[in-house]
């Protein structure tokens, strides 16, 4: 017989008030035989305050197909399906938009049966799953979202390299033999007209090894032969049964052959050509000399009568060898385009890849690479041209996006730092993507080195020429990246909610007489929760079969009270600005803030500027702070000039305001609150930022829920016969109990150190539950979060994970009596939508359960919340 099960609420509390004041959130898997069906009810406690724990399998449904190719840190690139098979860094984006290397922590597989084909302008491709997000200059945005048009992030520049130098011969006739050489019918040949290189590909093919020569082989093409005419043989060799081989055996004479059969580019053709991994792991030094003779070969030096500029190309028939090409020229930092060409002959019609080096970088190729034989002359009179021409910046642009982000505080003063003879003219910037150069003259004169780091970063904005969707079956996998989150993938960056929702819907849904005693503030860091408004249609059948309907809600989101207005402007969902009052802010705050050291000369700075203020200005604003770390001649003006810039960077997060957003516009009863800082997702430090935001707020409500505490404790107190008239305390408006839920916890609660969020939450944690508050804190990496979430969380719910790390993790936060068969319980799973395992520390139980679909629209993701939780978890 089914039964309804209460987790958070004890058996006492379950005859007291039965099943007011809980709401429904899953489905109980029972297993009978080898059938698991879904059959009780489960339903949560929110009456009281619980630390309510949520953690999913890291990867969040966003793989790449196993062809990718991951940049490692020693100059390698491997297909991500053969990572799990070396324990070498990758290269990832880090918070000042900067490449670096850093360690990879896991490894993930599954299969789906969707994916998206995405070309770049430049000809990358990468294949991926619809949800994977790419970096745009708005945020993070999941690959379904973007179209035709928009410009996504790859490097400018891959500047790593590898310890592996090659001998200047094997490089030179690495780079002739995959130009011009034909590779097969027991042959090594190669063919030029240009007696340059012919002569410089007989040296080194002598210097490989004296023992071979270089013979005619017809017109323009000469044959690799052994100079020792004797066949070496092998007479009565034994076979792997211990028997005698009968007859000879010849060994191979030719050493280069031998070689080139070895690094596997023997017997391959024009279309089926690559460059070796040993070039990739060598030198700077040699891939200069590669792509030196390689471009000598193959490539051109012309001057375009049409485009009136010199341009450089190379061909292939070879799409993997075409690729490579550009690939090492990423390296030096040299950007290129590749397109299909179809070329036709007397004989025949074939396709062939063209790479040309964008004219930005003509001058870049020819120092750093150049061109050897014939073609030098061609260089030397380009070269010559070359130097006066003023480059256009032509795609190495910033997105005209930027400018929804950024505004200069003053047009008019920019446009006299920058010399323009009609000071404001140079506000039409806003009409067009600005060139890195110009963004960087705007940046620097308004004084924002935040957007002066986006202007110096190392992406290149490309632009998506076409998103195809792809059917069938495809492995696909990915990896997890701590503290940064993306990594390097076919030259492009690439990225490593729904469960909260479900819970903030069911509270709004309850009867009013309880849900006026809650309220819900959620800290949205991707802006998704605003399509809680809407209702979910799509999924009427899925919502059908649980006794449910779609439905929007009524919350109210605030955002930040510098983006409030453009948001409105632009159509974005949102209610209210908000703002923080500085003063608010302690020492600590400041320090994590500006990543200052308390001893730091400027960290003392901000300590004895705070000490004074507050005795001469207990609320004060930025501007203030800045006139009193003015006026302190007494400090070095180097320090001080530090702090002031520090100070006025605040200024583009739109954030602080003298006054400030009270804390019981946000508590508000029956009601859910979004905190949409999803606006700071590309700001360099943004983090910091939303950390500060939630430890203030964190701060500030468990202050207020204290003093509301003690008034209600009074109002119980005054039916006692003992309770005094002259003991009435005041009346005070009311402060609803309150329900904290931050998704990417691990970002505000970290396993090492701390932000400024971490304080306030552990207090919460420890103490909340007596003023009435509750915390619901969700994370992809449960291994990498503080350790008093393993101690204080009374109910956790855990979808599948598989890293060891994660599973320690969790088994950390079970009790005695749950550990035993965790990992049999997240192995068994079934391998469906929205499958979890939920733990439940009033009751001691543990159950298998999935989740409800979601009523409201699921934002930021397929409109199924549950079908979305499949491709998010099931691998």
């Amino acid at each position: 017989m089914a039964y309804d099960i209460v987790v958070g609420r004890n058996e006492a509390d379950k005859e007291k008030f039965g099943m007011k004041g809980t709401i429904l959130i899953a489905k109980h898997y029972v297993k009978m035989g080898q059938v698991t069906t879904l059959s009780n009810k489960v339903y949560m406690d929110i009456a009281k305050a619980h630390v309510l724990f949520i953690c999913g399998k890291r990867g969040g449904g966003k793989c790449l197909t196993g062809d990718t190719l991951i940049t490692l840190n020693d100059g390698s690139r491997l297909p991500i399906s053969e990572l799990t098979n070396t324990d070498k860094d990758i290269i990832t984006l880090n918070s000042k938009l900067k490449l670096q290397t850093a360690t990879k922590s896991d490894f993930f597989k599954r299969t789906v049966k969707n994916i998206l084909k995405i070309k770049l302008r430049t000809g990358k491709i990468i294949k991926l799953t619809p949800e994977h997000p790419l970096l745009t200059v708005s945020g993070w945005i999941k690959a379904q979202d973007l179209i035709k048009g928009s410009r996504i992030a790859t490097p400018r520049k891959i500047n790593f390299f590898g310890d592996k130098p090659l001998t200047e011969n094997k490089v030179k006739l690495l780079a002739y033999l995959i130009a011009e050489g034909h590779l097969g019918n027991k042959k090594v040949l190669f063919s030029n007209q240009d007696l340059n290189l012919v002569s410089d590909f007989k040296k080194a093919v002598t210097d490989f090894d004296s023992r071979l020569l270089v013979k005619s082989h017809g017109i323009n093409s000469y044959c690799v032969v052994q100079n020792d005419l004797k066949n070496k043989i092998e007479i009565n060799k034994r076979d792997s049964s211990g028997r005698f081989e009968k007859g000879i055996k010849f060994v191979e004479r030719n050493h280069l052959k031998k070689y080139l059969k070895e690094i596997g580019l023997y017997n391959r053709n024009s279309y089926t050509k690559f460059i070796p991994s040993c070039i990739f792991t060598s030198t700077k030094n040699n891939i200069c000399l590669f792509l030196n003779r390689l471009f000598s070969c193959d490539g051109t030096i012309y001057y375009d009568t049409n485009k009136k500029a010199w341009q450089i190309s190379y061909c292939s028939s070879s799409l993997e060898l075409i690729n490579g090409v550009q690939s090492l020229l990423l390296k030096l930092g040299v950007l290129s385009i590749i397109r299909t060409k179809t070329i036709v002959t007397k004989m025949k019609v074939f396709k062939s890849n063209e790479l040309s080096i964008q004219s930005a970088f003509l001058n870049k190729f020819i120092h750093e690479i150049g061109f050897f034989g014939k073609k030098e002359t061609l260089q030397k009179k380009a070269l010559m041209e070359i130097r006066n021409v003023k480059n256009n910046p032509n795609l190495d642009t910033i997105p005209k996006e930027i400018w929804d982000m950024y505004r200069p505080k003053s047009w008019t003063n920019i446009g006299k730092i920058m010399n323009y003879s009609v000071h404001k003219s140079v506000r039409s910037s806003i009409n067009y993507s600005p060139s890195r150069q110009k963004l960087l003259q705007i940046s620097v004169a308004d004084e924002r080195y935040d957007i002066a780091n986006l202007a110096m970063s190392e992406i290149y904005w490309d632009e998506i020429l076409s998103v195809e969707k792809l059917e069938g079956e495809f492995e696909v996998y990915d990896i997890s990246v701590p503290d940064h989150h993306n990594f390097v993938a076919n030259d492009i960056i690439v990225h490593n909610s729904y469960t909260m929702g479900v819970i903030a819907e069911g509270m709004l849904d309850l009867e009013p007489e309880v849900k006026n005693n809650l309220s819900i503030i959620m800290l949205d860091t991707m802006g998704v929760y605003w399509t809680m408004k809407y209702p979910n249609h799509k999924d009427e059948e899925l919502l059908r079969e649980w006794g449910l309907e779609g439905k929007g809600l009524d919350v109210t989101i605030y955002t930040p009270k510098g983006y409030f207005k453009r948001y409105k402007e632009d159509g974005i969902p949102t209610d209210f600005a908000f703002s923080l009052k500085p003063s608010d802010l302690d020492v600590d705050d400041w320090l994590l803030t500006f990543d200052l050291e308390e001893n730091d000369p400027i960290g003392v700075l901000v300590q004895r500027t705070l000490n004074t203020m507050r005795k001469e200005k207990p609320d004060f604003s930025i501007e203030d702070f800045i006139a009193f770390v003015e006026k302190d001649e007494e400090v070095n003006k180097e320090h001080r000039m530090a702090l002031i810039s520090r100070l006025k960077g605040t200024e583009d997060w739109g954030l602080f305001d003298e006054n400030g957003t009270a804390i019981k516009d946000l508590a508000l009863p029956g009601n859910v609150v979004i905190l949409d800082v999803s606006c700071y997702a590309t700001m360099p430090g943004g983090w910091k930022v939303k950390s500060l935001v939630i430890g203030i707020v964190a701060k500030k409500l468990f202050i207020d829920r204290m003093i509301s505490r003690k008034f209600e404790e009074f109002r119980s107190i005054s039916s006692s016969e003992h309770y005094f008239e002259s003991e009435k305390p005041k009346e005070k408006e009311e402060m609803p109990l309150v329900w904290l839920v931050i998704d990417e916890a691990h970002e505000f609660l970290p396993v090492k150190g701390k932000t400024s969020a971490t304080d306030a939450l552990v207090t919460i944690m420890r103490e909340g539950r007596q003023p009435g508050i509750s915390l619901i804190l969700a994370t992809q990496q449960p291994g990498k979060i503080h350790t008093d979430v393993m101690t204080q969380s009374d109910i956790v719910l855990s979808h599948r994970i598989t890293a060891k790390l994660d599973v320690d993790a969790l088994g950390m936060l079970m009790q005695s009596y749950m550990r035993d068969g965790l990992t049999q319980q997240l192995d068994n799973l079934p391998r469906v939508k929205g499958a979890g395992i939920l733990f439940d520390d009033s009751n001691e139980r543990m159950y298998p359960i999935r989740m409800r679909p979601r009523f409201t629209w699921h934002g930021g993701e397929a409109p199924s919340a549950v079908h979305k939780e499949k491709e998010k978890l099931d691998f």
